[in-house]
């Protein structure tokens, strides 16, 4: 019986592999992982890249705001050239922030990184073309990184990026802020105008009695050198809310020499040197006024504001009738005030109510905050007569919290409804 063999045909048959033959699928894997690759390094570039940019946009923001802060603190209208200081105080500022991973020194534009507006949603012009220079009360900053180049990205075809960040800051009413050791009596305050003289007395001793007092903004401790050392610094920035209790600074006859150095008038033991930590920082004018060179006792401050901008030096005794730059004192020039001055004749004080300081406990609540204008120097030991020895005079400003305020400090921003002294604050 013969055995039947089966045979496959040929389409039936396996696939078999000749020596030295590669699967088609291999080829196909290599496609497959090549696209994959291009679209991992997507993802990559994504989260590398544009979280490179994320952090630039941080680090820019934050020289913005700085810039905006520090020249919205220089917009009170107090000099006709503040444009001027707030655009240096801003990019002084703003640069001291970097990019990039903190690599890189922020860069700001000169002629536009720094603009001024009157109002939030104006239209902001740089220093040159604003038409009325001390009207400004907004500042904008703007700063940018160019030319970023991608890690990944690329790939992709997408080229270098470039990341920009806005600030805008004015001042507001604060929650506290920094104030010189002095309080107008409150009869006074809700009385006077704006460019008032307000006469104080200055006792044999160095007190002050009248339209205002030496105030001790932590009774009972601190004394003379707690209070000096406010005047010479930048003021008590340690301030109790309206309603607390202050006291009375009592014998305090060594306060010429902090008070003095704020017009730049210089006393033995009060530091000249602005190398030295405790340098006494003048103002940018010494410029003086009294009854005798300003006869009119009302609104200096319009006089003041462009004596302020040439940094105008204390024009001495024989002009203004005081004794000042007697003994070891001296007077820096203009020159010395243009390079170290700031903002420092023009002080917050408390609002007391003078005769329940003046009864038998010297304490009495705060009751609201006011701006005044340093007139003039007191006489150096009490020598003399007249203004700066038995008599001195403040010039009232307003309202510290009010929005045409001189007076900025620094300090913490309040909320809706707050008197306190204006601060600066970023309002975009």
């Amino acid at each position: 019986m013969r055995r039947r063999t089966c045979q496959l045909s040929e389409k039936f048959k396996p696939n078999r592999m000749e020596p030295g033959m590669v699967p088609r699928e291999k080829g196909v894997v290599a496609i497959i992982v090549a696209l994959s690759m291009v679209v991992l390094i997507g993802f990559v570039g994504l989260a590398l890249d544009l979280g490179k940019l994320f952090v630039a946009k941080t680090e820019l923001q934050n020289a913005a705001d700085s810039c905006a802060l520090a020249a919205a603190r220089e917009l009170t209208g107090a000099n006709t050239n503040q444009l001027t200081l707030a655009e240096a105080a801003g990019i002084a500022a703003g640069m001291e922030n970097s990019v990039l991973f903190q690599d890189e020194t922020v860069n700001f534009n000169a002629d536009d990184s720094v603009t001024f507006s009157e109002q939030l949603s104006g239209s902001y012009v740089t220093k040159g073309a604003a038409a009325n220079p001390l009207n400004m009360r907004f500042v904008r900053c703007t700063v940018e990184r160019t030319g970023i180049v991608n890690w990944f990205m690329q790939v992709l075809g997408i080229g270098d990026q470039d990341v920009a960040a806005t600030a805008v800051a004015s001042l507001v009413p604060g929650q506290t802020t920094c104030a010189i050791p002095a309080g107008m009596c409150l009869s006074d305050f809700l009385t006077a105008n704006p460019g008032d003289w307000i006469e104080g007395a200055l006792g044999p001793q160095g007190d002050m009695t009248g339209g205002f007092k030496w105030i001790d903004f932590t009774p009972p401790g601190g004394g003379a050198s707690e209070l000096n050392a406010a005047l010479t610094g930048p003021g008590d920035c340690s301030l109790p809310a309206i309603g607390s209790t202050v006291g009375q600074g009592g014998v305090v006859s060594s306060l010429s020499k902090g008070w003095n150095s704020r017009f730049g008038i210089y006393t033995n033991n009060v530091e000249s040197d602005p190398g030295q930590p405790d340098f006494a920082v003048p103002d940018w004018s010494g410029y003086a006024y009294t009854e005798v060179n300003y006869p009119a006792q009302f609104d200096a401050f319009s006089d003041f504001v462009s004596r302020r901008a040439n940094y105008a030096a204390y024009q001495g005794d024989a002009l203004t009738g005081l004794r000042a730059e007697r003994g070891n004192s001296n007077a820096k020039p203009t020159a010395f005030l243009q390079q170290h001055g700031a903002d420092r004749r023009l002080a917050t004080v408390a609002v007391v109510d003078c005769p329940t300081l003046d009864a038998g406990a010297p304490t009495a609540p705060v009751q609201a905050w006011a701006c005044v204008f340093m007139l003039h120097p007191i006489n150096t030991s009490q020598g003399g007569s007249g203004t700066g020895a038995s008599r001195m005079f403040l010039e009232y400003q307003g309202r510290a919290d009010d929005a045409a305020s001189p007076c900025a400090s620094s300090g913490m921003v309040g909320g809706p409804g707050s008197i306190g002294p204006l601060v600066p604050a970023l309002v975009q």
